[in-house]
């Protein structure tokens, strides 16, 4: 936000786009592994020390390069973003107008808070479902573990992909159109994680679009900033994203429900109705 006050959603996108990696398995047991594949074990530790390098590289730009602004140049971006002039206006896009600037005491009193922590919250499911849980789902139908590995790294482009365009259609439509469109795509795409897994190139797809929605939680500060105002931003954004922790917990008590009271389909109805919830709840709250 300090370098690029108009597009704070795709900034966000931008810098933080993979940190959604699969996750191959290194166990050598061979009784409760999930890749039995020698190939694909033998090759993990060069894939985490490729990722490690990869991950290095990213970072170096940022060791080296960025440095807080100069008041010159805070002054310059000023100028440029409330002035009138012609080029001003054709190369930056007008702000939408913001609300009142919320202080945290008030936005706890807000119902908007708790409707976007649920919303948070619910998300959380559906991301936890399709990074940690592909490789279970798709296990019973899909027997090639290379195949396996294939969706993981897939499905984690399309998340990093997810949080840029996501952040570019919040900063043009606004979070109460990008949080009803994206919930309402996901939510019943997870549950058809159920009986898409039987075909697996429809497994690929299917997990690479709802990690693809699943890339709107980067856009949960940019959404804080619109609902709440930009006072105080960091500590309201720690607020809304402690909802994660309750969805985490949560997650775990269902998953342990679907081993011993109820089975994957009901598990997964359980994952993904909520999105539409979520959805509607977006269409409706937030104006």
């Amino acid at each position: 936000k300090q370098w690029y006050q108009r597009r704070v959603a795709i900034t966000a996108g931008v810098i933080n786009p993979f940190n959604e990696e699969p996750e191959p398995v290194n166990s050598t047991s061979g009784v409760d592994m999930l890749f039995l594949d020698d190939e694909v074990v033998g090759n993990v530790k060069y894939i985490w020390l490729a990722w490690a390098g990869t991950i290095l590289c990213l970072f170096l730009p940022g060791v080296f390069i960025l440095r807080p602004p100069t008041p010159e140049e805070v002054c310059t971006q000023d100028d440029i973003l409330s002035g009138d002039s012609f080029e001003s206006v054709e190369l930056l896009p007008r702000t939408k107008p913001v609300g009142y600037d919320y202080g945290i005491k008030e936005m706890l009193r807000t119902p908007k808070f708790y409707i976007l922590y649920l919303i948070i919250l619910i998300l959380s499911l559906t991301l936890l479902t399709s990074t940690e849980l592909y490789k279970f789902i798709g296990i019973e139908a899909i027997k090639d573990d290379k195949f396996l590995n294939l969706v993981g790294a897939l499905g984690a482009v399309a998340n990093a992909f997810g949080r840029v365009t996501w952040g570019l259609i919040l900063d043009r439509f606004g979070t109460r159109a990008t949080y009803t469109v994206a919930f309402f795509i996901q939510g019943p795409l997870t549950i058809a994680l159920h009986y898409s897994k039987w075909d697996k190139w429809g497994y690929l797809a299917n997990i690479c679009i709802v990690s693809f929605c699943a890339g709107i939680f980067t856009c949960i500060a940019p959404a804080c900033q619109e609902l709440f105002g930009s006072r105080d931003i960091s500590l309201k954004y720690a607020l809304t994203l402690s909802a994660e922790s309750f969805g985490c917990v949560l997650f775990f008590i269902l998953q342990l429900g679907q081993e011993y009271l109820y089975g994957e389909a009901v598990f997964l109805t359980m994952m993904g109705a909520p999105s539409i919830l979520a959805a509607i709840l977006a269409f409706f709250c937030f104006r």
